[in-house]
């Protein structure tokens, strides 16, 4: 099984683009599933508040396996990649720069629209 962990700005990038994140990952991975960890469904609770596009992705979010974590934020994306063995899906340069610290594989957005693997 091929799991794919996502952050925060990664549900909010098909509502904010425009775009099928699911059609995006089926086309570069097959068949996955996508993990959300607890602490971003926290993360997008609370700008659902007063950002439309996170509305969108919470809905989305929580139609996913939400696993719970040790750790918040980032470091929850991190963890639960490593103790899956998925990638992490992201467009935070940061994050990306860490995930590949920990040679952990990784799925960012590129061309507005378009996933792509590191």
């Amino acid at each position: 099984m091929i799991f794919v962990i996502a952050d925060t700005n990664a549900l909010i990038a098909p509502f904010k683009r425009k775009f099928n994140i699911d059609s995006e990952l089926s086309a570069i991975l097959g068949t996955y599933t996508i993990l959300v960890p607890l602490p971003i469904i926290g993360e997008l609770r609370k700008l659902s508040a007063t950002n439309m596009n996170a509305k969108g992705a919470l809905k989305f979010a929580l139609t996913k396996e939400i696993r719970p974590t040790k750790k918040p934020g980032d470091d929850s994306v991190l963890e639960l990649a490593r103790k899956v063995g998925g990638y992490v899906m992201t467009n935070d340069m940061e994050l990306i720069e860490r995930a590949r610290k920990r040679k952990l594989r990784v799925i960012r957005l590129r061309e507005g629209c378009r996933l792509e693997l590191l």
